[in-house]
């Protein structure tokens, strides 16, 4: 989450001011994304196959929701303070990133609210389900990459998670 804050805050310190020095700043955090979280990075892979940032780096990993979409929004700005048709290591980490929520966003879901990680999952322990701030941020977050992305499983996530908040539970048997 840290290193996606810092490389949207210096891409758009880099696009008010013109000083490249906090571009090259915002390319060089993208280093410790492309290292494995087990290696000092926050780099971590979900089922052997999808990436995912960490955004507490631990063995094994958590997949933190909110931490990971907040980075892939800082992916997001520096790639398009670059130019939106650069084919930039942001865009190409941007594009993993989105591929990975898009197939394990399911996971993440209670059928009442957003578990804030996948600890339940990796450690076997009880779920961690992410409270009302967290699940509004989750809301705020999909909402938000509904914009950017038109796969609609952005928008459809988010409504639903939005109607867990007025008291709307999934179907059970």
């Amino acid at each position: 989450m840290s290193q996606g804050h810092a490389i949207s805050v210096l891409a758009r310190a880099y696009h008010r001011s013109g000083r490249r020095v906090y571009l090259e700043a915002a390319r060089r955090a993208l280093r410790l994304l492309d290292v494995a979280s087990h290696a000092g990075g926050v780099r971590a892979l979900c089922l052997d196959r999808f990436i995912w940032y960490e955004e507490y780096p631990t063995t094994p990993p958590l997949f933190v929701l909110n931490g990971f979409i907040y980075t892939l929004l800082g992916l997001y700005d520096l790639h398009v303070i670059e130019g939106e048709n650069s084919i930039s290591t942001a865009k190409k980490m941007f594009d993993s990133g989105m591929i990975s929520l898009k197939t394990l966003l399911p996971l993440f879901d209670t059928g009442s609210g957003s578990f804030y990680d996948l600890r339940h999952f990796t450690l076997g322990v009880s779920p961690n389900i992410a409270r009302w701030d967290y699940h509004a941020t989750h809301v705020n977050q999909l909402y938000l990459l509904a914009g950017l992305d038109d796969d609609p499983v952005f928008l459809n996530t988010a409504k639903r998670w939005e109607g867990y908040m007025q008291g709307k539970r999934a179907a059970h048997n």
